[in-house]
């Protein structure tokens, strides 16, 4: 008999379509956390052990691509940095040891939005952090609705 009559489709069962388990979501989750307090409580687990991180997010399209870009800048800028000391020592000039005050040009200026505010603060930490203070901070202040200023100061 020919196949005129056989259905596109073939029959399943409930126990087939199903897509995993038939728990609530989240349970796994708090079996995970008991367990992991059940391991301090007797003693088998060190909360401070490295051996046993926690669990991170896999990071994926845009987000891994952005976090590699970052950390090869950075690769690059300490190599620019290191190449201008040996340049410095090569031409022996000797580091100046009078205090500066570090005044970066992006303070005082105003932007329309607390975002635009922020994303200027981290490109310019991202282009100049060998520059900056370990104890200086940026911020922004709200001025006036739609306009917020950068403000920095030493901690």
């Amino acid at each position: 008999m020919s196949d005129q009559y056989k259905p596109s489709y073939t029959q399943g069962f409930a126990w087939w379509d199903a897509a995993g388990l038939d728990i609530p979501q989240g349970t796994c989750t708090q079996i995970h956390n008991a367990f992991k307090a059940w391991e301090k409580r007797r003693g088998f687990a060190d909360p401070n052990n490295k051996d046993r991180p926690e669990p991170t997010v896999k990071l994926k399209g845009s987000a891994l691509r952005a976090k590699l870009a970052l950390q090869n800048k950075k690769k690059m800028l300490a190599a620019e940095a290191e190449k201008q000391v040996k340049k410095n020592a090569k031409k022996k000039l000797a580091a100046k040891a009078k205090p500066t005050t570090f005044a970066p040009d992006i303070v005082g200026k105003r932007y329309s939005s607390y975002n635009n505010a922020q994303r200027k603060i981290k490109q310019y930490i991202e282009k100049n952090y060998l520059i900056i203070p370990k104890n200086y901070e940026f911020g922004v202040s709200k001025i006036d609705w739609g306009s917020y200023e950068i403000t920095s100061k030493q901690i």
